[in-house]
C-alpha cells in the first residue's frame, strides 16, 4: 500500500472511530506505522479499552509500531 491509501485509511478511521472494530484499529495502527505518526498511534492506544489491548492482533501491532519508533527515533 502507498501512502496514499494510508492517509485514506487513517483518515476513514477518525471519522469512524465511534463504531471501531478490532480490525479497524489494526489497520489504523499499522497505517499510523507506515507513515511515522506516532502522535495519532499513541492517541489511538491511549483510547483502546483493557479488553481490545487483550486482542492478540492488537498487541503485536502495538509491537511492531513501538518497534518502527524506537528504530526510528535512534536513526
Amino acid at each position: 500500500m502507498d501512502s496514499k491509501k494510508y492517509k485514506q485509511a487513517l483518515n476513514l478511521f477518525n471519522e469512524q472511530s465511534a463504531i471501531a472494530t478490532n480490525s479497524t484499529i489494526v489497520i489504523a495502527i499499522k497505517a499510523c506505522t507506515q507513515l511515522h505518526d506516532y502522535k495519532t498511534g499513541f492517541d489511538i492506544q491511549q483510547k483502546l479499552s483493557s479488553k481490545a489491548l487483550n486482542d492478540p492482533y492488537i498487541q503485536t501491532s502495538l509491537i511492531h509500531f513501538y518497534n518502527k519508533l524506537f528504530i526510528y527515533q535512534t536513526r
